[in-house]
């Protein structure tokens, strides 16, 4: 006769009293009243997450139930409502918000598509010139893609199309037509080379 008041697994009756001790011998999980209920092979007084069969996959001490990221460690590190494992920019909230295919975390230009086109370390929403490095250099207000002289602030102020910076005479549309290496409005005589000779 069993003593229902004892344990069949402490008095070692399993064998002889099968039938009467059948739940209890066979009950892998005596102290968890839902039998490892993830199936992971952990009764619930061993397992950390009882109701979580990968067991917190991401090792970020929250269990499936609680996870909002599951595969995501961090869960969601830039707060922009997309797990690492589906989030292609991972710390950047804007995820790539110029569409440059760089993530604005380790983007110079993260708002500029172009990523600094002219490489004058100055990113094209802030820079008066985005094409042009030099920034319009001789400062007239134009930048080098519309500037016909662009180190020329008057931009080929004679207009003989020359700019100031190849142009010996910059004044002189002539160029010192009578070749006397005086320009015009330094030569009292801009037609003749010997400069009134005779006088």
């Amino acid at each position: 006769v069993i003593n229902s008041a004892r344990s069949c697994v402490a008095d070692g009756t399993c064998r002889e009293c099968g039938c009467s001790c059948y739940q209890e011998c066979n009950d892998r999980c005596p102290t968890d009243p839902l039998n490892d209920e993830d199936s992971d092979t952990l009764c619930a007084n061993e397992d950390s997450c009882p109701a979580d069969s990968e067991n917190d996959v991401d090792s970020d001490e929250i269990c499936l139930s609680e996870d909002s990221c599951p595969l995501d460690s961090a869960n969601d590190e830039d707060s922009d409502n997309l797990c690492a494992d589906v989030d292609s920019c991972s710390l950047d909230a804007d995820n790539d918000g110029d569409s440059d295919f760089v993530c604005g975390d380790v983007d110079s230009c993260s708002e500029d598509s172009d990523n600094d086109a002219d490489s004058d370390d100055i990113c094209s929403q802030f820079d008066s010139c985005p094409a042009d490095a030099l920034n319009d250099a001789d400062s007239d207000l134009l930048c080098l893609l519309e500037d016909s002289c662009p180190h020329d602030g008057l931009n080929d102020q004679d207009s003989d199309a020359l700019c100031a910076d190849v142009d010996s005479c910059p004044e002189d549309m002539d160029n010192d037509a009578d070749s006397d290496e005086l320009c015009h409005f330094e030569d009292s005589c801009p037609s003749d080379s010997a400069n009134d000779a005779d006088s």
